[in-house]
């Protein structure tokens, strides 16, 4: 049974019905995942997004939240070119793996962001919870820190009848 279900996996995920459609506000905040990868310094080489993991988005007062998880291969273009339709991912590219946390308001004006490739390396899991406090930052940017009430933030007492 599990040599017919393998093949079938893998030609779902191939065709592409294993994943979700992004919505307007994610591929919006794909693309500025990737302009804010390629303006790195050390990145030389243009890389292609492969395949989007997960893609969540949230609604706040100041505008949506989306958090991203995607791959990224490397192309046979510098860069600075990595919008060109010509660039193609290159077999033996290197990968990535990227989590990004980028914050839109409503006129898709970017509050806040952050992305984080790593170099893919099969086996090797990096400490994440820099990451997440980085997220948890982007995910309140542009808020009010008031607009949030906390259980125990305010006391209410009871008044005693007049005598």
């Amino acid at each position: 049974m599990w040599q017919l279900l393998i093949p079938l996996a893998l030609w779902l995920d191939a065709v592409g019905l294993g994943r979700a459609e992004l919505t307007g506000v994610q591929r919006r905040a794909l693309q500025v995942a990737l302009e804010e990868f390629h303006k790195h310094p050390p990145v030389q080489w243009a890389f292609q997004e492969t395949g989007v993991d997960s893609a969540v988005d949230t609604p706040f007062p100041a505008g949506t939240f989306v958090r991203l998880e995607f791959k990224l291969q490397q192309t046979n273009c510098r860069k600075k070119d990595w919008k060109k339709p010509e660039c193609k991912a290159k077999p033996a590219g290197r990968k990535r793996k990227c989590l990004a946390c980028i914050k839109l308001n409503s006129e898709d004006k970017v509050l806040g962001r952050m992305v984080h490739c790593p170099i893919h390396t099969p086996g090797r899991q990096e400490p994440q919870e820099h990451q997440e406090t980085q997220c948890s930052r982007v995910e309140r940017a542009g808020e009010d820190p008031h607009s949030y009430y906390f259980p125990g933030q305010f006391a209410f007492v009871k008044a005693l009848p007049p005598s």
